[in-house]
């Protein structure tokens, strides 16, 4: 099992929060690390959060991270950390195993995450710099964590949930003295993502509504001001009824599966029989079948292993679902999808 499955089956007491406030900021600004001047590459520089600063002294050669997000950062751009978390047994997911072979590595330093993060075992790591750019127990974690090494965090206090994958990597990259690194990685994907939706013009104007089964409710993921950049660079677009959903009133309810209708319909079942409904409870639903979109075959299911790279995009997952979702997602339009 993948570290990004075993991220999805045992957060399910916070799936609400991943699912809706981590996708409602894609237009924030973030801070960058902010260096001294009068010192060659811009060191020392310091490292800003919400929790305090941290000073990084010289351009960092050994690197920890607290999250597969940062990993992923790391990885993209062209740094294998010398120690990682691991949630017990989970498997590096294949987008981290494809770039860790591209460094020449197979295996990564690891520390169990499972009761969150390992103070000792970075320390005994002796990393120069600490990526959390995404930690989501930093606000807990901040003052051990500086004892050990400078960190690059997220700014501001909605900085977790409203940072782009862009930013954070810009910022890590930042502080790794990488940041030529930082701009092929992201324009390149850009890039791809535009080469992709002019192969594929069918997808351009087309809406979509995007939908995950929770344990506690059927969530209407792609609501006005979500981050569904993924969808919108290759061209769709969100429908008008997508205005009267938002962060803390995403529920659709079992009477109104109507508001699930766009021109195309795409469902996730991460959740499997601990959601509020199974993938076969809904597809048997004659309201949910009566939806045009599922009447006319236009209604796709989001692979599991899509769920989670969706919820938390970083540089080596989002040219992985390009490759694997758009002919999910041509198929929907041309009415292919699921009977």
């Amino acid at each position: 099992m993948t570290r990004s499955v075993l991220r999805r089956l045992t957060a399910a007491a916070a799936a609400l929060v991943v699912s809706t406030s981590l996708l409602a900021g894609c237009g924030a600004s973030a801070d960058t690390p902010s260096s001294s001047t009068g010192t060659a590459a811009g060191y020392p520089m310091t490292l800003t959060s919400p929790y305090g600063e941290t000073t990084l002294e010289a351009k960092p050669e050994r690197v920890a991270v607290v999250s597969s997000v940062d990993l992923d950062i790391a990885l993209a751009l062209g740094v294998v950390p010398v120690i990682s978390p691991q949630y017990g047994d989970a498997e590096l997911d294949p987008w981290e195993t494809e770039a860790l072979e591209e460094l020449g590595e197979t295996t990564l330093k690891t520390y169990d995450s499972t009761d969150g993060v390992d103070y000792e075992a970075i320390a005994v790591a002796e990393p120069d710099v600490i990526l959390a750019t995404s930690g989501w127990t930093l606000d807990a974690d901040y003052e051990q964590l500086s004892k050990i090494a400078p960190i690059v965090s997220y700014t501001g206090e909605d900085g977790l949930s409203a940072m782009t994958w862009e930013q954070r990597t810009e910022s890590a990259a930042a502080a790794l003295g990488r940041s030529d690194q930082a701009k092929d990685v992201i324009d390149g994907i850009a890039a791809d993502f535009a080469t992709t939706a002019a192969a594929n013009p069918e997808l351009a104007g087309t809406t979509f509504t995007y939908a995950v089964i929770h344990p506690e409710q059927i969530t209407y993921i792609s609501y006005e001001g979500s981050d569904v950049t993924f969808f919108t660079k290759l061209g769709l677009t969100l429908p008008e009824r997508a205005s009267d959903f938002g962060a803390t009133s995403a529920a659709v309810s079992r009477e109104n599966l109507d508001l699930l209708d766009a021109d195309i319909l795409l469902m996730g079942y991460p959740f499997g029989d601990e959601g509020l409904l199974t993938r076969s409870d809904l597809e048997k639903d004659a309201l949910f079948r009566q939806i045009p979109a599922v009447a006319a075959g236009r209604y796709a299911v989001i692979d599991d292993a899509f769920a989670s790279p969706l919820a938390y995009p970083t540089p080596l997952t989002e040219p992985w679902l390009l490759e694997r979702l758009v002919p999910v997602l041509v198929d929907a339009v041309a009415g292919n999808g699921e009977k």
